[in-house]
């Protein structure tokens, strides 16, 4: 479904600190702020510096999630911190400059919905915030989040200044889902880089400590709504390893052990599968730096992770190496044939996967682009037909791909669609009620896989 990317508890680390006035945490970061020379460049009244290499931040009034950003990446002529300051001194000089400038008021005041509209908004950006949060509030997340996709290509004030107007979608969807977080993360997705579960997890993990996170893990996905469907549960427990990486800043092994801590199998495997998702994201799009890729070896850290989490490393790797060889897909294919014996077909999984997002969901171009991994097209075509599905919530562009593809990878790709379909509902009869429009030749590869 749209929610393929789902980052969940994408931003609890951008609570970690927020508004939290004279805590330990902001006291730590004016130590931090002071110890780190920042003053030498940065204007800020509450360290009493005057710097004018970078902007004033008494003015600029950056928020907590966009200084860990700045100080972890560094831009704009700033070098990056990461390798000077541990996570925990990061984290902490953020909650200070975002307290001492007052732009800590997310963390205290839920969304509020009124009638603003987009219309009414003329280059006014809290406007804009506003009526995308009411679009969630009275619609739905995902329908705010598609007309922010759009309102990015056409508006430059909405799209240099999208991430916050995500967060407040995900503000505004957690007020709609009566702040239940398991329900408003299982709507939303990764527009503009997974701003809409920061907000989300600014309302639910605001300043919770690593000891209560995994028990806090535990029970984000057990509601009610949750599990009405396999795939609502999946979203939930997937999105749940996106937030864990960005809540330790890229930190994997922890976040991997923390779905370690989930109540079943399934749950701890769908888990990792958002942690290596996360993991593979583009630099630009992510909260802090990752070490856990390597230039050498695009296949890391699959083929050095545990066996128990290389599936979902596997499944999404190509996420990793597509972007490095600039999408050149032979390249990709050549990596994906290194990959560990019996986790090459899984790479292909991943590689049809990508086909399918790097052509816009077309059915014959993924087909075209299976046809470079060879031996392994079925595997890409599997992958295919099974993202198909899900962006789709439904099999009609999926269908036509499988009808496109090669005679001999049909039924595989047909039970790729039955995977995904048999997940939209939880009794064997409604699982095989939804292969119903596929061609009747290929309806018991649908049976199949729908588990019906």
């Amino acid at each position: 479904m749209r929610k393929t990317a789902f980052a969940l508890l994408a931003a609890a680390v951008l609570m970690a600190g927020c508004g939290s006035g004279k805590s330990a945490r902001t006291a730590a970061g004016a130590k931090v702020f002071a110890s780190a020379d920042c003053g030498g460049c940065h204007a800020l009244s509450a360290a009493k510096s005057s710097g004018q290499t970078g902007p004033n931040l008494d003015q600029l009034k950056p928020s907590y999630d966009s200084v860990v950003r700045q100080v972890s990446n560094g831009g704009g002529g700033m070098p990056s911190f990461a390798g000077k300051l541990s996570t925990g001194q990061i984290r902490d000089v953020a909650s200070f400059v975002a307290a001492s400038t007052k732009n800590n008021s997310a963390a205290l005041t839920a969304f509020k919905p009124n009638h603003v509209k987009l219309s009414d908004c003329h280059s006014d950006y809290a406007c804009y915030k506003q009526a995308f949060g009411n679009i969630a509030y009275y619609e739905n997340p995902e329908a705010a989040l598609a007309k922010l996709s759009s309102y990015m290509k056409t508006n430059p004030m909405v799209n240099s200044g999208c991430h916050q107007i995500a967060h407040e979608i995900g503000h505004a969807g957690y007020v709609r889902y009566h702040d239940n977080a398991a329900q408003a993360l299982a709507n939303g997705s990764m527009t503009c880089w997974s701003g809409y579960y920061h907000g989300v997890i600014e309302r639910a993990f605001g300043g919770v400590p690593r000891s209560k996170v995994a028990s806090i893990a535990r029970s984000l996905c057990t509601g009610k709504e949750i599990n009405k469907t396999y795939f609502l549960l999946y979203q939930c427990v997937h999105g749940l390893g996106h937030g864990l990486m960005i809540y330790s800043l890229n930190d994997l092994p922890y976040s991997l052990k923390v779905c370690d801590h989930l109540a079943t199998a399934w749950d701890r495997t769908s888990c990792t599968g958002g942690v290596f998702m996360q993991n593979f994201l583009p630099g630009p799009m992510q909260i802090a730096p990752t070490k856990w890729v390597s230039k050498k070896d695009l296949l890391y850290p699959c083929d050095k992770v545990a066996a128990g989490d290389k599936l979902y490393c596997y499944l999404m790797v190509t996420s990793r190496v597509l972007p490095v060889v600039h999408y050149d897909f032979r390249k990709a294919a050549t990596w994906c044939r290194k990959a560990e014996t019996g986790w090459v077909g899984t790479c292909f999984q991943s590689f049809g996967r990508d086909a399918s997002g790097y052509s816009v969901q077309n059915p014959r171009k993924i087909v075209q682009l299976c046809r470079l991994a060879g031996s392994m097209e079925r595997e890409c075509i599997y992958g295919g037909s099974r993202d198909l599905t899900s962006n789709d919530a439904g099999p009609a562009r999926a269908i036509k791909m499988c009808l496109l593809a090669p005679a001999a990878t049909r039924s595989y790709c047909f039970n790729g669609i039955g995977t995904i379909l048999g997940s939209f509902a939880n009794e064997a009869a409604a699982r095989r009620a939804r292969c119903n429009a596929v061609p009747a030749a290929y309806r018991r590869d649908c049976y199949r896989g729908a588990r019906a």
